[in-house]
């Protein structure tokens, strides 16, 4: 697993409520909350790309970047995956960098400004999630929410940590998630997230 990498500035903590225990970070002095579940402290990839927008495989209504070797590749509408209303629009794949896992942007439905109901909505469909926390957190321009999670796996049946933020644009909120094929992974790639998360925009026509 790649090691961990200090960083010296996080997002804020908020407390709220959502389908399962929902419990607030409590941020240290510095205001960064270190190690599980929420690795404030591991700094951002380095980026190599952007998705969402220009020669982006991608079109979407934000833009983020990722590190190298990651590949965007967007989903067709007729067999897109949809949970908690939110379609899903592009998947943004590890493997190619050497790991299992993705980054993946899904649509709410058009005119949905409620971003924290969209992402409660989604968590409740995604199905065997546990530990939910959420927090408020700014990220550039972007006041957004974002959730912290177990998913049980459904081959071992073992705690997989993930991670979902949800912004809001003109046209309705917009979910990124971010996992991998265990917690092992996810730590691994966690850098990415931070990456992508730390320059998430809504996009400009």
């Amino acid at each position: 697993m790649s090691a961990l990498v200090l960083l010296t500035a996080a997002g804020c903590a908020d407390g709220g409520s959502g389908p399962t225990a929902a419990r607030a970070a409590a941020p240290g002095a510095s205001g960064v909350v270190s190690g599980p579940p929420w690795y404030d402290e591991v700094a951002p990839a380095r980026a190599a790309g952007t998705v969402g927008a220009g020669r982006s495989a991608c079109q979407l209504p934000i833009t983020f970047s990722v590190p190298a070797r990651w590949v965007a590749e967007p989903v067709d509408d007729g067999s897109a995956m949809t949970l908690g209303g939110s379609r899903l629009r592009c998947e943004v794949d590890a493997k190619p960098a050497g790991n299992v896992g993705f980054l993946r942007v899904w649509a709410a439905e058009e005119g949905t400004l409620d971003v924290r109901a969209s992402l409660e909505d989604f968590l409740a469909e995604h199905g065997r999630v546990s530990e939910i926390e959420y927090r408020h957190v700014r990220r550039g321009p972007l006041d957004l929410v974002e959730a912290t999670y177990l998913q049980r796996n459904e081959l071992s049946g073992g705690p997989n940590r993930q991670r979902a933020l949800a912004a809001q644009t003109p046209g309705g909120a917009i979910l990124l998630t971010f996992g991998g094929m265990d917690t092992g992974e996810f730590e691994a790639m966690f850098p990415a997230y931070q990456l992508a998360t730390s320059t998430v925009r809504a996009t400009t026509r």
